[in-house]
């Protein structure tokens, strides 16, 4: 998952901007307007800042599903949370979008409150990718 420098600099402005907030950012009450659909216990958001590729391919669309109780693994989910969870992954996951989440001690965790990608890309594998410190330039056939 990667960025253009455009994006790149929105991402980190509101992560920078996250760590002045009395709240979590995935728990604030501004997300309410943005929220797509919703289950008992999880909501689906898209992504502010959307990458810009994934695996290669360019993305078309980037949403989370997030749970509405703040719990930062998978592990610690209810029942319930894991089943509102997996009927939303295999929704989207049927509809082409993959599903990604970063680990719990992954140091490019932005958040620590648990959200899973749905990341939905154009399906053109690129010919190849030249990473020169970002951004990134893709050639494709």
């Amino acid at each position: 998952m990667y960025h253009y420098r455009k994006t790149r600099k929105s991402y980190r402005a509101l992560n920078a901007s996250d760590t002045t907030k009395p709240v979590c950012t995935l728990c604030d009450e501004d997300n309410k307007p943005r929220i797509i659909r919703e289950t008992t216990t999880m909501i689906l958001l898209p992504n502010r800042v959307s990458y810009d590729i994934f695996e290669g391919m360019r993305v078309v669309e980037h949403l989370m599903i997030v749970p509405k109780r703040h719990v930062e693994h998978i592990e610690d989910f209810t029942n319930q949370e894991k089943m509102d969870f997996m009927s939303l992954a295999g929704e989207f996951e049927m509809k082409g979008f993959n599903v990604y989440a970063r680990g719990a001690k992954s140091a490019t965790r932005s958040v620590a409150h648990q959200h899973t990608h749905l990341i939905k890309t154009d399906n053109k594998k690129a010919k190849s990718v030249v990473y020169i410190a970002k951004p990134h330039i893709l050639i494709r056939t």
